[in-house]
């Protein structure tokens, strides 16, 4: 069986139900240094966030602030995910992106043996780092029993409410631990520079908590369908030259994806999984 790893960058942190696992957008913004602007009436989820400049010089690179010239190779330490590997700035066509090395995970097990092993992981590692088989050998390992589901000795899982992966292990007494957890980190500025540049919409699929599938883009087509701003709040999107207030909605292609004006100043774009083919 063979899987191809998505890119998820892991930065460690706590587990206590967090801003990223409760807050639309908020794991997303927070990944890119945006500051959040305090919601009125103390509530937790912000309304909306101020993000930097995401590429003050058009013909570099930026990596959490920093500039990288073309052919320049980001440190291995800064990136923090064991998915990306040899990531280097490289400008084409007067755009400049990072391109990574691909990373694939590959388990090889028979049809048979398949079912009766499951995959062993570290915290830190993007593909597994072993294996156990037989249903004797299973049943020897410590097991988590989180969010009502039951995870193996050497599994991962993410805890209800938090924007983190954590790691089964045997000192596992009932209680997530800070010690066995980590950030789950996108790889935004590494894997969708220029769409960050153009002031594209991220893209999620049902959650908008979770890392996002890819990014919509202004085109010729574009069209901005005006919203309610039943909030009356003043803070704005930005999407491609256009500026709409919360609210607001612009067409994509897709049918089945719907991209608004809710948590400024990016459009925020979320795809059924199924639709018809006329309407979301």
């Amino acid at each position: 069986m063979k899987a191809v790893v998505s890119f998820v960058m892991l930065v460690l942190g706590s587990v206590s139900t967090d801003m990223a696992g409760e807050c639309d957008m908020a794991g997303f913004y927070t990944e890119l240094g945006c500051t959040p602007v305090p919601p009125e009436g103390g509530a937790l989820c912000p309304d909306s966030f101020t993000c930097p400049d995401f590429q003050p010089d058009p013909t570099k690179c930026y990596y959490k602030g920093v500039a990288y010239d073309n052919g320049a190779t980001l440190p291995q330490a800064l990136i923090s995910n064991p998915c990306s590997l040899a990531c280097g700035c490289a400008v084409f066509n007067g755009e400049p992106s990072f391109s990574c090395a691909a990373v694939d995970c590959v388990e090889e097990f028979d049809n048979d043996m398949q079912q009766q092993c499951i995959s062993t992981f570290e915290l830190d590692s993007c593909c597994s780092t072993g294996s156990v088989c037989g249903k004797d050998a299973i049943a020897q390992l410590k097991t988590c029993e989180v969010d009502g589901k039951t995870y193996h000795e050497g599994e991962t899982y993410q805890p209800k409410n938090t924007q983190k992966t954590c790691l089964c292990t045997a000192d596992f007494n009932g209680t997530v631990s800070d010690t066995y957890c980590a950030d789950i980190n996108c790889g935004l500025e590494i894997h969708y520079q220029p769409d960050l540049h153009k002031n594209c919409a991220p893209v999620f699929v049902g959650s908008k908590r979770s890392c996002p599938i890819g990014f919509e883009c202004q085109t010729t087509k574009t069209k901005v369908v005006r919203g309610l701003n039943i909030r009356n709040l003043t803070s704005q999107c930005t999407f491609g030259n256009m500026t709409m207030t919360i609210g607001d909605e612009v067409t994509v292609d897709d049918n089945c994806t719907k991209c608004t004006c809710s948590v400024p100043p990016f459009v925020t774009c979320v795809r059924k999984n199924s639709c018809d083919s006329t309407t979301l």
